[in-house]
């Protein structure tokens, strides 16, 4: 009678570092908050941002300032940089909003009011979304954001409440997005 062939033991699973390659990653692009897998803060030790009030535990960034203010007088916490103010000191912007009207220049600071709130809003979502840079051009507002979620609704909270035409173009192979909104 025949022998059955041995079954071949699968191999191992890949590591995203062996991966990489064939997924369309290159691990030298990718930025420093996003490897943080395996570093202190991330294993169950804490973590906080004197910047900002952020705090990281059981591998999540989040904000609660009575906490943190408990967590300051503790000796055995981790202070350092939230990914947010990292991508703030470090110019790393992954959305560009581009708005331009007539409009901007009669309610300046009722359009820049409703900017920062969503700002704040997505903050405590996501510590690492905040506005990096706003330029006042009169007619024009050019603002910068640490992700492309929070560019993404920055735009739409302004067609939301003002109307005008919006687009949102991802950058192709890139981690960046422009939006632009115009109001005639």
């Amino acid at each position: 009678m025949g022998t059955k062939p041995e079954a071949s033991k699968p191999s191992p699973p890949l590591s995203r570092k062996e991966r990489a390659p064939e997924i369309g990653h290159a691990l030298d692009r990718l930025y420093e908050d996003r490897r943080l897998r395996g570093e202190p803060g991330c294993d169950g030790h804490r973590k906080i941002c004197l910047r900002c009030g952020a705090i990281l535990e059981a591998k999540h960034w989040y904000l609660n300032p009575t906490r943190f203010e408990s967590l300051v007088r503790e000796q055995d916490v981790e202070r350092g940089l939230c990914p947010g103010c990292h991508r703030l000191e470090s110019e790393i912007h992954e959305g560009e909003v581009i708005l331009e009207s007539p409009l901007l220049s009669a309610s300046k600071e009722e359009v820049v009011a409703l900017l920062h709130h969503t700002e704040d809003e997505a903050w405590h979502d996501n510590p690492a979304s905040r506005i990096a840079v706003l330029k006042d051009l009169g007619n024009r507002l050019e603002i910068r954001t640490t992700t492309r979620w929070l560019a993404t609704r920055l735009g739409k909270e302004m067609q939301k409440s003002f109307k005008g035409a919006l687009r949102i173009k991802p950058s192709p192979r890139e981690k960046f997005v422009r939006v632009y909104w115009s109001h005639a």
